[in-house]
């Protein structure tokens, strides 16, 4: 029978699958069966149990532990930050701090990216100062982090001040400015940092082509946008991504060439994924090209039969023309098929408790 070393693996091949049934029996045969239940054992627990994406059952393990230790907190703070809930990750944080725990680097990140998920600029600043005050200012991955996150929270001044501050960078660092420039529009100021890092002796990757494409596509950069794409494979031997093909039909559409991009889609070596019709289709009907657009959708709804989304699109496509019958016909082959429309999501806004 497993001793606790050999329930942690067993845990942790659980967590691995996210083999929730049979996590809960393990759990269950630990407390019939193990004499103690140690910090690790519990550790296992509550990782296996944020994986399998339930964090009240970590946070009942969690809540149950007497000796915590950082791994303890760390982990209960990641499965409400990966579960979807950042404010109980924060309060958890402030309660660490409450009874003088002290964070290390892996806590620090775990919170930043818990910063990063609720997107508050102030927030960021408030955690970017405790980073300092703590002494985790010169870890690399630490300011990766936030570049990140300032980037996410819209403060592109704190990000590049922190990209700035730096004394050392990797390919991480210059790939997360460059995504945050391009996340706000700022396609001339990505492209002179890309040229820096080239000057740095950093060599680009498929990631970093794909952003400086996205780049290129917010800020209406078509030539700049085709001339990386293109280099990929002439220049650096690389192989594209259904991603770039996808970021090249943005590039296009967002520059009015519709009917480039549909070319551009039709002679592609890879099979078009629902993403890349579906920005045609937003492009045709924002130009009122209605007749493409409609085209467009039938291959949707050949691809995926059974998404009413490309129905309804459809549907308010011809509505949007005065087209009625068509409209009809649309609505019929729904109730033909048996698809049914899918409820309108509902959306919240939560306030934060954490005290600033």
């Amino acid at each position: 029978m497993p001793n606790e070393v050999g329930f942690v693996s067993i845990i942790s091949a659980c967590s691995q699958r996210k083999a929730l049934p049979e996590g809960k029996r393990w759990h269950g045969y630990a407390i019939k069966n193990l004499a103690v239940l140690d910090t690790f054992v519990h550790n296992a627990l509550i990782d296996m149990y944020a994986a399998c994406g339930c964090p009240s059952d970590a946070y009942n393990v969690f809540k149950n532990l007497r000796n915590k230790n950082i791994v303890s907190w760390t982990s209960m703070i990641n499965a409400y930050g990966d579960n979807g809930h950042p404010n109980e990750a924060l309060d958890l944080f402030e309660e660490m701090e409450a009874v003088g725990e002290r964070p290390d680097e892996v806590m620090m990140l775990a919170v930043i990216s818990v910063c990063t998920k609720l997107g508050r600029s102030d927030i960021g600043e408030w955690i970017h100062e405790y980073v300092v005050r703590c002494g985790f200012g010169e870890s690399v991955r630490v300011a990766n982090a936030l570049i990140d996150m300032h980037s996410k929270c819209g403060n592109m001044e704190k990000a590049c001040s922190t990209f700035d501050g730096m004394t050392r960078r990797t390919l991480v660092t210059w790939t997360a400015m460059i995504q945050g420039l391009a996340l706000h529009g700022h396609g001339r100021a990505a492209l002179t940092r890309f040229s820096q890092m080239q000057r740095e002796g950093f060599r680009l990757d498929e990631v970093v082509v794909l952003i400086m494409i996205n780049a290129c596509s917010h800020a209406g950069l078509v030539e700049e946008g085709k001339h990386f794409f293109r280099s990929m494979a002439e220049e650096h031997g690389m192989e594209p991504w259904m991603e770039h093909y996808g970021s090249m039909v943005d590039l296009l559409c967002r520059a009015g060439l519709v009917n480039e991009a549909l070319d551009f889609v039709m002679n592609m070596p890879l099979k078009p994924d629902a993403v890349i019709w579906r920005t045609l289709v937003a492009a045709c009907r924002n130009q009122g090209n209605v007749n493409l657009a409609a085209e467009v959708l039938d291959c949707m709804m050949e691809m995926e039969p059974e998404d009413s989304g490309n129905y309804v699109l459809k549907s308010n496509l011809h509505a949007m023309i005065g087209d009625w019958q068509s409209v009809q016909e649309v609505r019929s082959s729904m109730s033909c098929k048996k698809v049914a429309k899918t409820q309108p999501a509902h959306s919240y806004v939560q306030p934060t408790t954490m005290s600033m």
